[in-house]
């Protein structure tokens, strides 16, 4: 299976609206084998890292700390693993926020600081304010929640070694796809109301019009023979822009929310762009070719 849940390697870090509680849901969709892996929005990286081990990838995030972190983690896991042993000595709600002001050069002090704030903030949190800066309170907890299992950091050291790093806009990624991609979008979602809006994890957020490039964009990644799938709310915007492929509604936990009993199952959708069927021929077909 190109899934492969079974062995799957956990995210390191929290993220609003990951996907690890989706992935069986996810299974019965993907395919088993791809030329190569592509996603966009990586975020919180829960699909990649849950991919059968060696296989060729472009993952990208148009946050620069976020891409930073997982180079870091791909090329210095053990370098990183002592700079969180040593911040974790001096867990305090000020210690958190001094870190939270503080700005580091050196790449492996920044990435041990994203995690640090990360696991040690309210509720798992990502979000920047609109200069960029990480604006999540303390999580107040008692003592200092664990920041990394070290046999899953290599594993996943090891997984990002296979991938090619990027940090650009997704459309430029995109464009790169080739037939037999897997492309995997899980964008900013589409907010349901007014008032349940967390589409701005970092700075600038993301528009319908943002929604509507990533469709089109989409559409001629599937015309090159690439098979698209897309994450997203059920707000009537996001059933009408995709309203002409495939669609799948994915149950989901709300896993971030101020109030604890707000915390439940939700849909999701997953649209599919690129015939599932003509894929899985194209890719056997190539396989058979090398036997």
């Amino acid at each position: 299976m190109l899934l492969d849940i079974s062995k799957r390697t956990k995210p390191i870090i929290k993220w609003a609206g990951g996907k690890s509680g989706l992935l069986t849901q996810f299974q019965k969709y993907f395919p088993e084998n791809c030329n190569r892996y592509i996603e966009p929005f990586i975020g919180g990286a829960a699909v990649f890292l849950s991919l059968k081990e060696n296989i060729n990838a472009i993952i990208n995030d148009s946050n620069q700390e976020i891409i930073s972190l997982y180079q870091v983690v791909r090329n210095n896991p053990h370098e990183l693993m002592t700079c969180l042993d040593n911040l974790a000595k001096d867990y305090s709600e000020d210690f958190y926020y001094e870190l939270r002001k503080t700005e580091y050069e050196c790449v492996i002090q920044r990435a041990a600081r994203t995690i640090f704030l990360n696991k040690a903030g309210f509720n798992g949190l990502y979000r920047q304010n609109s200069k960029g800066g990480f604006n999540v309170p303390f999580g107040k907890r008692l003592k200092c929640p664990e920041l990394y299992e070290a046999n899953n950091f290599l594993e996943a050291s090891e997984k990002l070694k296979h991938a090619d790093l990027r940090n650009q806009d997704f459309e430029e990624i995109l464009e790169e796809s080739l037939e037999g991609d897997l492309i995997y979008c899980d964008p900013p979602y589409e907010p349901l109301n007014n008032t349940s809006s967390f589409n701005a994890y970092q700075a600038n957020g993301f528009s319908q019009s943002e929604q509507i490039r990533l469709r089109d964009a989409c559409v001629r990644a599937a015309e090159k023979g690439a098979l698209v799938f897309v994450s997203n709310s059920t707000a009537d915007f996001i059933l009408d822009l995709y309203k002409d492929f495939e669609i799948k509604r994915v149950s989901a936990k709300r896993a971030i929310n101020s109030v604890g009993n707000r915390r439940g199952q939700i849909d999701e959708v997953l649209a599919i762009i690129g015939s599932r069927n003509e894929f899985i021929n194209g890719i056997e077909s190539k396989l058979l070719v090398h036997v």
